[in-house]
């Protein structure tokens, strides 16, 4: 099998879990005997491959796919995708996009055919893949997609996660406790309520590990405003890079803040590791982490508090890691997707 990988421009400028899922498929499917090449327009020509595999359904996209449909290519989506109304109100810090957002959400749940980008490339998609049953029955419901084309493959963590040593962090941090959040610094990562929930609890330091998305630095600036010189930023670093692990296995918790969740692929490296977790409720979090973590509302600082305060007063969930292992790994995932390839060439 033959596949071209392909995602929006702007994609790898800001490298967060969208792209490491594309990265980690690419190299698990690999392994399994599938030849996989990142698709460059300059260079490359659709016709060439047997499946046209994109991350991320965005209508930028759209020219692409109507390509390699017209050439006989199959064509799989890897959605990507939360619709709620916590997203249309918290995802952005612009009053406009805002409702921007608002509207969109209200007209897909009043009426799920009208045209847009997005559901153009559903449509035209031979297959879809969500991350959960949750963005599964989304799909179907806001944008009229039959089901039978939909096929969950979770979210995975990478086996070395389980191999970490918390001392290549705390030699250069110091020994202190504390609270560890990784991701992109943005409005719908929520990292500012974070923040006011840290100031609640006390004897713990709060570490945000990740750099600000490219046109949120109004917000990064608010972040670092509300947290005072007392909360330690690390700027986004490579994710092979020993320094992330470590920080998962020296953390006393680790945080989920965001508005939504799918459901983040920090948090099950932080789980696999060992770490206690504290979660938002927002997104499909509760199908992965079932009943092995605290969970909060993101919109409420005291109950972000409540909730981290109860995980540190938890041992480590030994199940949760053991469910990962069993599910929630790049290999498991791979093999989901080359099971699904073999079905659409099957069906040709």
């Amino acid at each position: 099998m033959k596949a071209a990988f392909y995602t929006y421009a702007s994609a790898f400028q800001n490298i967060g879990g969208g792209e490491i899922q594309l990265l980690k498929t690419k190299e698990y499917l690999e392994k399994r005997g599938v030849t996989i090449d990142l698709f460059d327009l300059w260079r490359h020509h659709i016709e060439d491959y047997q499946i046209l595999h994109i991350f991320g359904s965005v209508k930028e996209c759209l020219g692409l796919v109507q390509t390699a449909k017209f050439r006989g290519v199959k064509v799989v989506v890897n959605s990507g995708f939360w619709s709620d109304y916590s997203h249309a109100l918290y995802s952005s810090g612009n009053i406009r996009e805002r409702l921007t957002l608002l509207i969109r959400h209200t007209s897909k749940i009043i009426c799920p055919i009208i045209p847009s980008g997005r559901r153009r490339l559903f449509e035209l998609a031979d297959l879809i893949i969500p991350n959960s049953e949750m963005e599964k029955e989304q799909i179907a419901r806001l944008f009229a997609i039959s089901r039978k084309k939909v096929k969950v493959a979770y979210n995975a963590v990478d086996l070395d996660f389980e191999r970490a040593d918390p001392g290549l962090f705390r030699e250069k941090y110091g020994s202190e406790p504390f609270i560890l959040s990784v991701g992109r610094i943005e409005p719908r990562k929520n990292q500012l309520n974070l923040i006011r929930a840290w100031k609640r609890i006390k004897g713990q330091r709060l570490v945000l590990m990740g750099s600000p998305v490219a046109g949120y630095e109004t917000y990064y600036n608010l972040c670092q405003k509300e947290a005072g010189s007392a909360v330690i930023f690390i700027p986004t670093l490579a994710h092979s890079d020993s320094l992330i692990k470590s920080a998962y296995a020296a953390c006393s918790v680790f945080v989920l803040p965001g508005w939504f969740e799918t459901p983040g692929l920090a948090g099950l490296e932080a789980a696999l590791v060992g770490a206690r977790l504290a979660v938002t409720r927002g997104g499909s979090t509760r199908e992965y982490y079932e009943n092995a973590v605290e969970y909060f509302d993101p919109s409420s600082p005291v109950d972000m508090a409540q909730k981290i305060e109860a995980a540190l007063q938890k041992p480590p969930n030994k199940l949760l890691k053991q469910r990962i292992l069993n599910e929630f790994t790049w290999d498991h995932t791979a093999a989901t997707v080359e099971r699904a390839y073999k079905e659409l060439l099957t069906n040709r």
